[in-house]
């Protein structure tokens, strides 16, 4: 993975989450009641960023726990995972006010939290939720075309999903959401193959990490196999903003 120099070198994600919670690098930690850093495996190969924490994270402290979060687990279980099987955090790690789009210093702010983040968890597929995510590794991108895909980025796959808030809204998103998140076991297969391709392995423990990501891909495959026969469902090809206030929930999407 392709990085850069930052000023911090946390040493895990829990020294992350420690720094997130007494962060003031920007305006939002004046409104906040809890910075979110994010929850789920130190070690997951699967990667899950939204934008930001909406009323009901910021109450907990944890992402994805009101309605959108719900819809993700019911998503997740489909390929089937588990919150234990990824990672998930955000674009930024503290409420904008009114869940309004968060602003570029804020966005900036939080960026070294979210590269060490990528460092220390070293994903093989980093899951972007909505534009916002999609836009911080893909500026070209556009959701309502890109959703479903499967890229190529920095030795790794990025899988562009529409943000599961605008599946609440939308129907018919939230049906093109559970037929792209069956794609995930792909999306792990091909950031399997670049690994054994293009990386060179410094640690031992590499091929037991290929190995093991592969246990789990022929899993998830064959547990999907069914539900993607019976619903018929088609693959795309692998290829090299809207707002609405609602307490509790980011709404996102741009359609």
């Amino acid at each position: 993975m392709t990085t850069t120099d930052t000023q911090h070198s946390w040493e895990s994600i829990d020294a992350i989450a420690t720094a997130v919670r007494s962060c003031t690098a920007c305006a939002l930690h004046n409104g906040r009641t809890n910075a979110v850093s994010g929850s789920g495996s130190p070690t997951a190969g699967i990667l899950i960023i939204g934008e930001g924490p909406g009323f009901n994270e910021d109450q907990q402290g944890l992402p994805f726990v009101g309605r959108s979060g719900k819809l993700l687990d019911e998503l997740l279980a489909e390929v089937p995972l588990t919150r234990d099987d990824v990672f998930i955090t955000n674009v930024v790690k503290c409420r904008p006010p009114d869940n309004r789009d968060p602003l570029p210093d804020e966005v900036a702010a939080c960026r070294p939290y979210l590269q060490r983040q990528m460092e220390l968890l070293d994903p093989r597929v980093i899951v972007t939720l909505g534009r916002h995510s999609l836009l911080r590794f893909y500026p070209e991108g556009k959701i309502s075309k890109d959703h479903g895909k499967i890229f190529a980025w920095e030795g790794r796959i990025l899988f562009p999903l529409y943000h599961p808030a605008a599946g609440l809204r939308n129907p018919a998103i939230k049906q093109e959401l559970q037929q792209d998140v069956l794609r995930l076991p792909e999306a792990l297969q091909e950031s399997i193959r670049i690994s054994v391709n293009q990386r060179e392995p410094e640690e031992e423990n590499e091929e037991q990490r290929n190995e093991t990501d592969l246990q789990l891909v022929d899993s998830l495959s064959s547990q999907t196999a069914e539900a993607e026969n019976a619903e018929a469902q088609l693959s795309e090809p692998i290829l090299k903003n809207e707002t609405t206030k609602e307490q509790g929930d980011r709404q996102l999407g741009m359609f």
